[in-house]
């Protein structure tokens, strides 16, 4: 299925699986006051999608490489030992994000998380996505949906037809 975010500025397309994770969940594996905009979850799989527009964090694609090793240095740092993979940049359907993957512990198992970072109209989109360390399937459907984001075209306030953070269309 396609998910529109951000006022009708970026794409994805997610598994038909993949549902807005539950309340209670998300207050288990986030549990402070600042959470990820949009938390969605295969909850069979236990795989699931994170993303947040943060319009206050300008971003230009000429600064995504210094962006995206800056947010590893700052993950590696609270998680030394972690990282799976370094950060690299990634060709998505008409854009470029950077990423990286580590390790973390989850609330039931260890997790492979993967972090990325993609400039939105000139604000900063993070987004995460995660599955089990040892699911390699998830791995795989993680980094599709990641390569699957998709900018929109620019558009101003009132030609946006829908204002809802996220919908599926």
């Amino acid at each position: 299925m396609e998910i529109v975010m951000f006022e009708e500025q970026l794409l994805v397309q997610m598994p038909d699986s993949f549902k807005e994770m539950e309340k209670k969940r998300i207050e288990d594996m986030y549990p402070y006051e600042e959470r990820p905009q949009i938390i969605l979850e295969d909850e069979a799989s236990r795989r699931f999608c994170t993303f947040s527009l943060l319009k206050a964090q300008k971003l230009s694609e000429n600064q995504l490489e210094y962006a995206l090793k800056e947010v590893c240095w700052v993950v590696t740092s609270l998680y030394p030992g972690s990282l799976l993979d370094a950060p690299r940049l990634a060709y998505c359907e008409g854009a470029v994000c950077g990423w990286f993957s580590f390790r973390v512990a989850g609330i039931e198992e260890e997790l492979f998380h993967v972090m990325y970072i993609l400039p939105v109209n000139g604000c900063m989109m993070l987004g995460t996505a995660g599955c089990a360390l040892g699911d390699a399937e998830g791995k795989e459907e993680v980094m599709r949906i990641m390569k699957s984001l998709q900018l929109c075209e620019k558009k101003f306030s009132f030609e946006v037809k829908r204002k809802e953070l996220y919908y599926k269309r």
